[in-house]
């Protein structure tokens, strides 16, 4: 009984460090993502500020830091779940909702379908909602 106790034991061990492996090789990707992230938004501010076009050079460069501010609220959730071993949902439907702002800034309202307009915003309401139903995380 204890021998097969030992190897239930093992076995629970070793299938715990999966996740962190894994969080591990995310948090890493997320970090060289992030860099090059910022990096694209660096060159798009002097790409507009060269070209004098600051109407789009704006819009891309929001995009951009957009982008970057998702990748960073990802990485945060991955450092909150080496913290605590739990996955932070609130940061995630954060990261979801600047994903959606950063698509709302693609879309021409002129020429968007109707129905994909209306699925879009009950998604942003669906992720506002769910922003402030779920309660932060306690700290510790």
């Amino acid at each position: 009984m204890d021998k097969s106790h030992s190897i239930m034991e093992n076995l629970i061990s070793f299938f715990s460090l999966v996740p962190l492996i894994l969080y591990t090789i995310v948090a890493i990707l997320l970090t060289v993502i992030a860099f090059f992230s910022v990096w694209d938004a660096l060159q798009l501010i002097a790409q507009m500020i060269v070209s004098r076009d600051f109407a789009n050079g704006l819009v891309n460069v929001i995009y951009a830091l957009l982008l970057t501010i998702t990748i960073i609220v990802l990485f945060e959730t991955v450092t909150v779940y080496f913290r605590t071993k739990r996955v932070e949902v609130r940061a995630l439907l954060i990261a979801g909702l600047t994903g959606m702002v950063r698509h709302v800034l693609v879309y021409n309202v002129a020429t968007v379908d109707p129905a994909m307009l209306f699925g879009t915003v009950a998604l942003l309401a669906v992720l506002i909602a769910g922003i402030v139903l779920v309660k932060p995380e306690p700290l510790g």
